[in-house]
């Protein structure tokens, strides 16, 4: 795959049973759009969205059988992503709020698996 399209990296921070579980996934692609919408007063919202496309690559496990080991995109359990290699642990001193404050970090809202596919076997993240 071409590291043109695939050159960023991304810390992925699972939450599972009330740890946080990081690993870092090298050779992604990070797309960063802008949302906006207009409610039925006149506000104006700003969304500020995430793309992230990850090529397949051993090591995920569904969300359903995830247990700590290898990687996930859960959607229940709003599991965090950062732009880049990011060298901070969630632990008791520093919780996921302090990430959010420190770092441009994105919740995942959706994902799409595109592993079956017989080119491009890949991932669809979405977060904001």
């Amino acid at each position: 795959m071409s590291s043109m399209l695939f050159g960023d990296a991304v810390t992925l921070y699972n939450h599972h049973q009330k740890q946080w579980f990081k690993t870092v996934l090298e050779g992604v692609q990070w797309t960063e759009k802008t949302t906006k919408t207009v409610d039925p007063d006149g506000k104006i919202h700003v969304v500020p969205e995430v793309g992230i496309t990850v090529p397949y690559r051993d090591g995920y496990t569904p969300p359903e059988e995830y247990a700590g080991e290898g990687f996930t995109f859960g959607l229940d359990n709003l599991d965090v992503v950062v732009l880049g290699d990011c060298p901070e642990e969630i632990t008791g001193s520093y919780a996921i709020t302090n990430l959010r404050k420190d770092y441009a970090a994105a919740t995942i809202y959706a994902a799409q698996d595109n592993t079956l596919r017989p080119l491009l076997k890949h991932w669809q993240v979405m977060a904001r």
